[in-house]
């Protein structure tokens, strides 16, 4: 009866299906910045989040998000708490700490001025001696920096958030030839949605991209690959600027990053 007790319990072990490893669980953070990420009853709603879901879906992952200041965001990511952040400016300051995805938006940083105001941005030069208001810590004061660095003598003055720098600047508080420096979707979002008057642009400065970090610490290259193969697979079929369409934003254009 040994062999036989032997042969059966084989078979059982033959017959009896390994169970699929669970799909991955992903915490992404996230903070409401309007027209990309725009918070509604709590939840997070906009292109960007859109873009994220259909990428984890394709994938097979499930992927939770968390509304956070963009301070905490920050620390939490670097604590090893989050898998990712977005929407996400490249800079070198970042890469220490994430993997950065092909861009998904495109935008622009410009800068706006009171009504009335004749001042055209041409170039760093041209703001010497102004005041400009930005938001930060953050990519757009990142880049502020960079723009001014060796460069004229500007007065920055740093907010909690875009929205007190465009009413600031509203009410005269960066001077009379004061600047604001920010995205221009946001912008143009926050003067409507605020209904803020007496403001203009004054230029642009610089072309951009927003995409997703992942943190390294969390996730391998290998992992990250997949995420962003599955982010072109996405902008490739056509599902991304479909998602993306109805907010009337400029998407990027369909790339993967290479290996490093």
């Amino acid at each position: 009866m040994k062999p036989l007790v032997l042969t059966l319990s084989l078979s059982l072990l033959v017959a009896t299906p390994i169970a699929a490893e669970p799909p991955p669980v992903l915490h992404f953070g996230t903070e409401p910045f309007p027209p990309y990420v725009v918070e509604r009853q709590g939840r997070a709603v906009g292109p960007m989040v859109e873009v994220l879901r259909a990428t984890c879906e394709r994938l097979a992952w499930r992927c939770e998000l968390t509304l956070l200041p963009w301070r905490r965001a920050l620390a939490e990511a670097e604590a090893g708490r989050l898998d990712g952040l977005f929407p996400l400016l490249q800079t070198p300051e970042r890469e220490r700490l994430f993997h950065f995805s092909s861009p998904v938006l495109n935008a622009r940083y410009a800068l706006f001025s009171r009504s009335g105001q004749s001042y055209r941005y041409d170039g760093p030069a041209s703001l010497e001696g102004r005041e400009l208001g930005v938001y930060g810590p953050s990519g757009t004061s990142a880049a502020l920096n960079e723009l001014l660095q060796d460069g004229p003598g500007v007065s920055v003055h740093v907010e909690p958030d875009n929205a007190t720098v465009l009413r600031k600047l509203v009410h005269g508080r960066y001077g009379e030839q004061g600047l604001a420096f920010i995205n221009e979707s946001v912008a143009l979002w926050l003067l409507k949605q605020e209904q803020l008057q007496g403001l203009q642009m004054a230029g642009v400065v610089r072309e951009i991209s927003y995409g997703f970090g992942l943190v390294k610490a969390r996730l391998s290259e290998a992992d990250f690959q997949r995420f962003d193969e599955a982010l072109a697979a996405n902008c490739r079929s056509g599902r991304t600027a479909a998602l993306v369409r109805p907010y009337a934003l400029p998407a990027s254009a369909c790339v993967v990053r290479m290996p490093r």
